[in-house]
């Protein structure tokens, strides 16, 4: 049993490695930068300047804010989240491990979350159940949308767990290398957004980490989203290599 674990453990490392080679040599992911981070570099830009303006009382207009719904930003994201949701849904079509499902769903969800905002409805919700103390340097509703994060991350963990016990290296790996890219963007999206509004902050030191907690949590959904087309194009590459025809036995 233990040389059975630690043979599947040396498996996923030597996989790792390999899809790690193949992401950083791959011709689509750098056509997707050329194309996608011009603009990205735009957007992280304009939200800049958007909460300079915010902390010098000189506003702009608040599209320029990456975290604004219905924003430049937002609606970049909800681009690579749902070209993430269907590059997954295909691979697991043509392959069969559930743990692109799982993953496929994990991004269906938030698409919907982003345009939506289901967690910040559903802190406000259960804001009044929540006790805090007196003086508490966080709000309610921030508690909240923390409960509802670790809801959805849990049954998305417990999902993907499932699927990674009887998916193949390949899939495992990959599916961790995307597990990484989200949880990151998660840590931003929430813990981050918690320090900003956890006690007293000058105005300027406010503006600058929610800079940080938008900027951050843009750069891993466009990491991730890089991850996916690097997995896509490899496997679209296989389905597209002609099939070698079998040999014709000759008759005597």
């Amino acid at each position: 049993m233990r040389s059975t674990i630690i043979d599947w453990i040396a498996s996923l490392v030597s996989e790792a490695r390999s899809q790690a080679g193949e992401m950083l040599a791959s011709v689509a992911v750098r056509r997707a930068m050329l194309w996608i981070w011009p603009y990205a570099g735009v957007i992280v830009g304009m939200d800049a300047a958007a909460h300079y303006g915010e902390a010098t009382g000189a506003a702009l207009p608040v599209q320029l804010f990456i975290s604004q719904d219905h924003g430049f930003g937002e609606y970049l994201e909800y681009s690579l989240t749902t070209a993430c949701a269907v590059m997954l849904f295909v691979m697991w079509r043509r392959l069969g491990p559930m743990a692109y499902l799982a993953n496929a769903i994990m991004m269906v969800w938030l698409t919907l979350d982003n345009a939506f905002e289901f967690h910040e409805q559903f802190g406000h919700w259960i804001a009044p159940a929540i006790p805090l103390p007196a003086g508490s340097p966080v709000h309610a509703n921030d508690v909240g949308e923390m409960m509802f994060f670790a809801g959805v991350g849990g049954f998305w963990l417990l999902g993907l767990a499932s699927a990674l016990l009887g998916a193949q290296p390949r899939a495992a790996v990959r599916s961790l290398f995307i597990a990484a890219g989200i949880g990151c963007a998660a840590i931003f999206g929430v813990l981050v957004d918690m320090m900003v509004t956890w006690g007293p902050h000058t105005v300027a030191q406010t503006q600058f980490e929610a800079w940080i907690e938008d900027g951050g949590e843009f750069a891993f959904l466009n990491f991730t989203f890089l991850m996916v087309v690097a997995f896509f194009h490899a496997e679209r590459l296989a389905w597209r290599r002609p099939r070698r025809a079998a040999p014709v036995s000759a008759v005597a």
